[in-house]
């Protein structure tokens, strides 16, 4: 595999421990499970149909996106707040319900770079936007889930900087607190979190944002695809 580091501190592969984005990053969903989950819940909250129109979903959390869509629909946070935990409970059940439905293929690349990772003796895990049952029925889907030595979820947190921060305190929990980290992630919103927390960042153009629009965020290494680390394989 190539090792070369672009701007990052060290060759890409030689990390102690690596944060991993989950939607656009690792898999991708050609379902609307996900989707119909928000749906489902912001409805019910609102008592008249609400979707995620306007609402910016990619680089954002679960309970971003709520927050979100709740305000476009003019529904006052004294309604919804207090009801987090129920909305997210709900979301969970209809995933659960609807998890036969999923449609997820992990992303080119991504199998070759996790398996060669952890051959290298590497700490892997996840720093994601998903709830976390949400996030681990969408990598059982794909047949990732076992890769993984740890999660970073978005549970009870609202910003993707506040999910990367607690994702490194785990990080170093599993790899040592002295471990180098590197963050892989497909949207400036990662790149951003990641630097909010001093880490370096992998950006890739797998998911929704272009290699244009990823590079103008300056990560350590931009790449097209996972796939292009595994060509000198």
């Amino acid at each position: 595999m190539s090792a070369d580091a672009g701007t990052l501190p060290r060759p890409w592969d030689a990390f102690d421990a690596y944060l991993f984005d989950i939607d656009g990053t690792l898999i991708h969903c050609a379902d609307a499970v996900h989707y119909f989950a928000f749906c489902d819940a912001l409805s019910a909250v609102a008592g008249r149909p609400i979707n995620l129109d306007g609402v910016v979903a990619h680089g954002n959390t679960d309970i971003g996106i709520l927050r979100d869509a709740f305000m476009r629909a003019g529904v006052p946070e004294s309604q919804w707040r207090p009801q987090l935990p129920v909305i997210c409970e709900r979301m969970c059940r209809f995933i659960e319900a609807h998890a036969h439905e999923f449609c997820i293929q992990a992303l080119p690349g991504v199998e070759s770079v996790l398996h060669y990772l952890r051959d290298k003796g590497a700490i892997l895990g996840l720093a994601t936007g998903n709830l976390e049952l949400i996030g681990r029925r969408k990598l059982e889907a794909a047949k990732l889930l076992d890769l993984f030595d740890f999660g970073g979820w978005s549970d009870s947190l609202e910003t993707r900087a506040d999910v990367f921060r607690r994702a490194v305190d785990r990080a170093h929990a599993v790899a040592g607190p002295a471990a180098s980290i590197l963050v892989i992630g497909d949207t400036p919103a990662d790149v951003r979190a990641a630097r909010a927390n001093q880490l370096p960042v992998l950006a890739v153009a797998s998911g929704t944002y272009s290699f244009d629009q990823l590079s103008a965020e300056a990560p350590g290494l931009c790449l097209h695809s996972l796939e292009e680390l595994t060509v000198c394989a």
